[in-house]
């Protein structure tokens, strides 16, 4: 029995020190530190018929417009015409998001292309709903995997790829400036 005893008091001591060592000063300020950076670390992506998600006029990189699932390594302004801004974000994943936006600050068109789908609900928004619809649809009627192709409910979406090489856009005609060629936009 002594022996036994023992054997749980070496347990005990061996459990106190690994909990002490887990929650020593600097690894509690380690832990804190990762959590701002995680909080801190916006998901930015281009979401259709909303504000793009950098200001229409900026140096800096700018984190606006929450979408889960996805972090901002680097956003610019492309461009800028007259009639419409360009911006452009490179995801964490390696995706690069190019939003089209009108002067007013509303984003009319979003591409993206990349090793990774973005997340279209959240590139999409409230257009999603039209999209996963007319998506239900082609499936029913046998039309399964890539290239999508729909025009539907104010929304015109092209999704084409494979395994890390995706790339697409979508738009919503009623948002797109009379003076656009969006196809030419687009490309």
């Amino acid at each position: 029995m002594i022996g036994h005893n023992a054997l749980q008091d070496r347990q005990a001591f061996r459990l106190m020190f690994q909990t002490q060592r887990f929650f020593r000063p600097h690894s509690v300020r380690q832990l804190l530190l990762w959590a701002v950076l995680a909080a801190s670390a916006a998901p930015v992506m281009a979401t259709l018929g909303q504000a793009p998600s950098m200001p229409l006029v900026t140096q800096a990189p700018s984190a606006s417009s929450p979408v889960s699932g996805a972090r901002l390594l680097l956003a610019t302004p492309a461009g800028r015409s007259g009639a419409y801004a360009i911006h452009e974000s490179v995801l964490d994943t390696g995706t690069t998001v190019t939003e089209l936006a009108t002067p007013a600050g509303v984003v009319f068109a979003v591409a993206w292309r990349g090793p990774v789908l973005p997340d279209l609900n959240a590139l999409l928004g409230e257009y999603f709903k039209a999209f996963r619809q007319e998506a239900q649809q082609a499936r029913a009627a046998g039309r399964r995997g890539s290239p999508l192709a729909m025009d539907a409910d104010g929304l015109v979406v092209r999704s084409n790829g494979r395994m890390r090489n995706f790339f697409g856009s979508a738009y919503a005609p009623g948002l797109v400036p009379a003076d656009v060629n969006i196809k030419d936009a687009l490309q």
